[in-house]
């Protein structure tokens, strides 16, 4: 079980934010990839399309039905402990 399963109650956005945590470690190897000494211009292209890829993933990931998701989880935290 993740540990924010037991926080989060909408297995939709438990399972939105497990896929965004993938993606954005995805994108952290990638840009530790690009920091790498003496990559070639073919490496370079390949590395950089895929970072294209993961940022249009991110950003679609990231719509306004994720954020709704969100904003609901919010609004059920009680008052007292914000």
């Amino acid at each position: 079980m993740r540990a924010f399963e037991k926080a989060i109650t909408n297995s939709t956005l438990s399972n939105l934010i497990t896929e965004l945590g993938i993606e954005c470690g995805r994108v952290q190897a990638l840009i530790n990839q690009l920091l790498l000494p003496s990559l070639t211009t073919n490496q370079q292209a390949e590395i950089l399309a895929e970072l294209l890829a993961a940022a249009v993933h991110l950003h679609t990931h990231c719509d306004e039905d994720f954020q709704m998701l969100i904003a609901d989880e919010l609004e059920k935290l009680p008052d007292d402990e914000l």
